[in-house]
C-alpha cells in the first residue's frame, strides 16, 4: 500500500513537472505584431524588379505588409509574393486600438493635428482635455508614435495624457 501511494505521488509530481516544462511563453508583442500599408492614391503594384504590373490598387485600400524591401534604391512594401507597393504611394501603420485623452502643453491651446506625412494640418485641431478613439499608429523615423483619431488625422503621443487599450487579437 505504501509503495502504491509513493508511486502515485511520484507520478503526480512527475506529470505536473512535465506539464510545467511543456508550457510556452508567449510574448505580448506577438498579439499586436504586424504592419499594414494604406494606399494614398490609386496606383499599380510593382514586381520584385521594381517594374509596374497590370494590377492596380485603389486609394485608401489597406494591405498587410510582409516586409519592407529596397529595390533599385527605392523602398517597397511586399504585400504578396512578387507584389509590392511603393512607399511613394502608401504609408505604413500598426493597429493599436485604444481610447486616448489629449491635452495641450498649457491646457489652453488646442491640440495640433497632423496628416499621414506628419505635416501639421492648419484646418483642424482638437479641444484640449477631450477623449478620442484611436485605431492605429504611425511612427516617425525615430520611433515616435502618432495616433489616428480620424481619417488622415493624427495626434502626437506627447499630447496624449491617458490611454485605455482595447483587447483584440487581429
Amino acid at each position: 500500500m505504501k509503495k502504491t501511494i509513493a508511486f502515485l505521488v511520484c507520478a503526480l509530481l512527475g506529470s505536473s513537472v512535465a506539464a510545467t516544462t511543456a508550457m510556452t511563453d508567449v510574448n505580448a508583442e506577438s498579439v499586436t505584431k504586424g504592419n499594414y500599408a494604406e494606399v494614398t492614391q490609386t496606383t499599380n503594384m510593382y514586381d520584385q524588379n521594381g517594374n509596374k504590373t497590370d494590377t492596380s490598387v485603389q486609394k485608401d485600400s489597406t494591405w498587410k505588409v510582409n516586409k519592407l524591401q529596397k529595390i533599385n534604391g527605392n523602398d517597397y512594401f511586399q504585400v504578396a509574393p512578387n507584389q509590392f507597393l511603393s512607399t511613394e504611394d502608401s504609408f505604413a501603420y500598426k493597429k493599436r486600438q485604444m481610447t486616448i485623452k489629449v491635452q495641450s502643453s498649457d491646457d489652453k491651446d488646442a491640440v495640433r493635428v497632423y496628416d499621414h506625412n506628419l505635416k501639421q494640418r492648419t484646418d483642424v485641431s482638437l479641444v484640449s482635455g477631450t477623449k478620442w478613439y484611436s485605431d492605429s499608429a504611425i511612427y516617425t523615423s525615430q520611433g515616435m508614435p502618432f495616433l489616428r483619431v480620424a481619417t488622415d488625422m493624427y495626434v502626437a503621443m506627447f499630447d496624449v495624457t491617458e490611454q485605455q487599450y482595447k483587447a483584440s487579437i487581429n
